[in-house]
């Protein structure tokens, strides 16, 4: 919300409403709107009164970089009509335009949600903090499981195989302690990377975190409130001999046993980076949300007493 982040002005949001009901149309006010009858007629004298009045468009926002954000408004598409778009200009540049979730559009169509709370939800990069250039010149350095890593190279580049299933993706390349890595790379991580808003050591540590068996990684898994972590249980399968996760929610049952993959066992039991809940907490966080939602065990139990 606006309170929380004050680097966002909202100078002009009275305009707002003349965006909303003809965002392409908005005309500059001229001392000829005061007259109904001159409207029609613009005499030549007056064209170029009318040309000196069409100064830029006041920011609907500034963001943290001092860039000015311009002509946000949402709009129908043409070729399916349910669809809406939100777009908006920063510093006079066209941003390409992100399809609107439902619930966003009515809330925005109500006047409830404003242009930067729009600019948050589709654009967040945008409106984050540069990182200093020089970051993506010299190598970073990140906390490694036993030592600092050095991130020697890090770009970006289209997956050109044809072979491969992430064909025509968009990739990170690492080159991170002797290790050469590449991941098809989410889209805000793929924003962040150009709008230069994250450091080459903060992408490999948010996109080869698991890799690199980084605690980063793993410190943003947490189960949820209230959830006991002696009931986690990491163990071999019997059956297929693969390492699973589970979890004994007491009267609301237990959950499925999820495998976990290789790096996330190494970082549990060899570089000890992860600790159980941490990997309980990110394999199993909906299904356990789902379940403790759900209805408990007792009257199952109960009835199966009975019987």
């Amino acid at each position: 919300s606006k309170s929380e982040k004050p680097q966002l002005t909202d100078s002009a949001m009275p305009k707002k409403k003349k965006k909303e009901e003809a965002p392409e149309q908005e005309q500059p006010k001229t001392k000829v709107e005061t007259k109904p009858e001159a409207k029609a007629e613009v005499k030549p004298e007056q064209k170029s009164e009318t040309q000196q009045e069409r100064r830029p468009r006041e920011p609907q926002m500034v963001t943290v970089n001092g860039d000015k954000v311009t002509h946000g408004h949402a709009f129908q598409s043409k070729t399916n009509p349910e669809d809406w778009f939100f777009t908006a200009k920063i510093n006079g540049e066209q941003l390409k335009p992100q399809k609107m979730d439902p619930a966003d559009l009515v809330t925005y169509q109500k006047k409830e949600m404003t242009v930067p709370q729009l600019m948050e939800r589709y654009y967040p990069t945008k409106l984050m903090e540069r990182v200093p250039e020089v970051a993506y010149k010299t190598p970073n350095v990140i906390a490694g499981p036993e030592s600092n890593l050095t991130v020697d190279k890090f770009n970006v580049y289209k997956e050109k195989d044809e072979q491969r299933a992430d064909y025509g993706k968009y990739k990170f390349y690492a080159e991170v302690g002797g290790q050469k890595m590449s991941t098809v790379a989410p889209r805000e991580e793929l924003n962040a990377y150009f709008d230069r808003v994250r450091t080459p050591g903060q992408l490999v540590e948010r996109n080869f975190g698991e890799r690199l068996h980084l605690s980063s990684h793993y410190a943003q898994f947490k189960l949820p409130e209230g959830v006991e972590a002696s009931g986690v249980r990491v163990a071999k399968d019997r059956a297929d001999g693969k390492w699973k996760v589970s979890m004994d929610l007491g009267e609301h049952g237990r959950s499925d046993k999820k495998e976990i993959s290789f790096d996330d066992g190494y970082a549990l039991f060899k570089t000890k980076t992860a600790t159980r809940e941490q990997i309980a907490a990110k394999y199993l966080n909906t299904e356990i949300t789902a379940m403790l939602n759900g209805p408990t065990m007792k009257m199952e139990k109960s009835a199966s007493m009975k019987m």
